[in-house]
């Protein structure tokens, strides 16, 4: 009797773990199983990225990379004119904190309008947003200041490691990913990609020419906005998106997680 009982309380909470799975996949755009192993990737980046920073700028420090550091910002400083001091800040302004979120919003927008679903927008917003959270959370473990060198304009958050700037610039890839998948239109490809080139490149080097931040700094952000991307791609279901090499055709596989599962391609209607 007691087996019996046991059996049937387990399916009971089995059947009451599949309701609830539904009922999130048919409310939230991003999956359930999505959601779980994006936890479980922000643990690992975190602790990946708080631990290499703690290393290489305080526990082993000085070192031959902070020396490097310290040189290069230096050289930034000393290279300064008045022209680039204005340019500066238009350079950096695409990754602000409140214009990335304008930029993004927009595209964001547009996409669900464009194709009617969640699937491309979430495909750009989610690795800005998973950016942010790890690099908040690391550049308050690590506490690095910023360059000892006189700055062009000061920050409320005054930890230079990694540069938030820079991840938030380079997860803006996941747009031109969304292009190459959907188009195979040279024109629309190499605008898509040539934009995000000149952005990446003039925040990259306005955050260092301010003297916001060490060159590990901006790689460390390379690093972490790279990552978010690939972690978001390889954690979404994306069979509706197309792929490089079959632009806006529906492969029947994807390399996602929640797909191995046997997750549906479709997300709930945004309408």
């Amino acid at each position: 009797m007691s087996a019996i009982t046991t059996s049937s309380d387990s399916r009971h909470d089995d059947h009451e773990r599949a309701a609830y799975r539904r009922s999130w996949d048919n409310t939230w755009p991003v999956k359930l199983s999505e959601a779980k192993y994006l936890v479980l990737a922000y643990v690992a980046v975190v602790a990946t990225g708080a631990l290499i920073g703690l290393a290489f700028t305080d526990w082993f420090a000085p070192n031959a990379v902070t020396r490097m550091d310290d040189r290069v910002a230096q050289w930034w400083v000393d290279g300064r004119t008045d022209g680039l001091n204005s340019l500066a800040p238009w350079a950096a302004g695409t990754a602000d904190t409140f214009i990335k979120i304008g930029i993004s919003t927009v595209i964001c927008l547009a996409l669900l309008w464009i194709f009617r679903r969640w699937d491309e927008a979430v495909y750009v917003a989610l690795p800005l947003v998973f950016e942010a959270i790890c690099f908040v959370t690391i550049t308050h473990i690590v506490g690095r200041p910023r360059p000892d060198v006189e700055r062009l304009l000061e920050s409320t958050i005054n930890s230079s490691f990694p540069s938030g700037h820079v991840a938030a610039a380079t997860v803006y890839f996941a747009v031109v990913i969304v292009v190459w998948r959907h188009t195979g239109a040279v024109w629309a490809r190499a605008l898509s990609l040539g934009l995000f080139v000149v952005v990446e490149i003039g925040v990259i080097w306005a955050r260092m020419y301010q003297g916001m931040h060490f060159l590990t700094d901006v790689i460390g952000g390379i690093v972490l906005g790279a990552t978010s991307l690939l972690i978001t791609d390889r954690v979404l279901d994306t069979r509706r998106m197309g792929t490089l090499s079959d632009p806006g055709g529906a492969a029947d596989a994807t390399s996602s997680p929640s797909s191995e599962a046997g997750a549906r391609a479709d997300r709930p209607s945004p309408y």
